[in-house]
């Protein structure tokens, strides 16, 4: 091979080169930054082919896809001093491939694991260790997880990652604890029950006094009530009497008498009169009636 030869294929080799070296692909689940002398130079979002400088620029590629990370099962301590073992998945991604090149060191899967085992098994073991075993198996749950997630958002959010769903896998009692768990449940469980019932006694009791002192108000103010208008009609038949008496005393005394008799004729009292008696004139003298 001649010299004219080796020089074409050394420069078509070198031109590969070059070509390869200044050429780079991304696809749609990527995004890329170039560095140059490692400093950040630009930012690439969109897919296809792209170009650098050779040899003095270098490309980092990251996913634009969600990811998942796992944190490994955590003995936490409960706020009622109950332990549990916690099971977390967490889903993110990565928004800001800027401030994540330059907070997350190495900014790459293994350093993004390692900052949000830190982060996500703080979280949450400082909210988990301010609430009770039955809040968290309780409709509380969710309450407790949003917590959690909000306060994993903070924070991570300098670094250029998004938390798109934080969740508590499983939750259970280490082996070697149930046993005492189970019993101070059941003892908490009993307390609770206690109180509960002493509590409904007092409600009862005090619903009581007051329908009681209700009744009394009211049946005072019944009687008073009758007595106000026994009184008025009182007045009224005394009015009514004292008119009639007026106008017709002996119609008055035939009126009294009538009541009198009404009064004996069926009871079981036994009384002997004469038939001259007052009482009976107007049997005796019935033309005084007429009269």
């Amino acid at each position: 091979m001649s010299n004219r030869s080796i020089g074409f294929f050394a420069a078509l080799f070198g031109v590969l080169l070059i070509l390869g070296s200044s050429l780079f692909i991304v696809s749609q689940t990527q995004q890329a930054i170039v560095l140059q002398f490692g400093e950040l130079r630009r930012v690439i979002q969109d897919p296809g082919l792209k170009i650098k400088i050779p040899f003095i620029q270098e490309v980092t590629i990251y996913e634009k896809r969600v990811m998942d990370f796992d944190l490994p099962a955590t003995d936490i301590t409960l706020g009622d001093q109950k332990r549990v073992r916690v099971d977390t998945y967490t889903r993110y991604r990565i928004n800001d491939p800027i401030q994540f090149f330059k907070s997350v060191k190495p900014a790459n899967e293994f350093g993004t694991a390692r900052r949000l085992e830190a982060l996500v098994g703080s979280t949450v073991r400082n909210v988990l260790g301010k609430v009770e075993l039955r809040e968290l198996l309780s409709e509380k749950r969710s309450k407790i997880m949003h917590q959690i997630n909000t306060e994993v958002k903070a924070l991570t959010k300098g670094l250029g990652l998004e938390i798109i769903d934080l969740r508590i896998v499983r939750t259970e009692l280490p082996p070697e604890n149930r046993p005492a768990v189970f019993n101070r449940m059941n003892a908490d469980l009993q307390r609770y029950a206690k109180q509960n019932r002493a509590n409904g006694d007092e409600k009862a009791q005090e619903i009581r006094s007051t329908a009681e002192k209700e009744r009394t108000i009211l049946l005072a103010e019944a009687s008073r009530d009758a007595q106000i208008l026994r009184g008025e009609g009182d007045a009224k038949a005394i009015a009514t009497i004292a008119e009639t008496m007026g106008k017709d005393p002996e119609f008055y005394g035939f009126y009294k008498s009538m009541e009198t008799y009404d009064a004996i004729v069926g009871s079981e009292t036994t009384l002997v009169l004469s038939t001259e008696s007052d009482l009976f004139k107007y049997f005796s003298h019935p033309e005084r009636v007429l009269r």
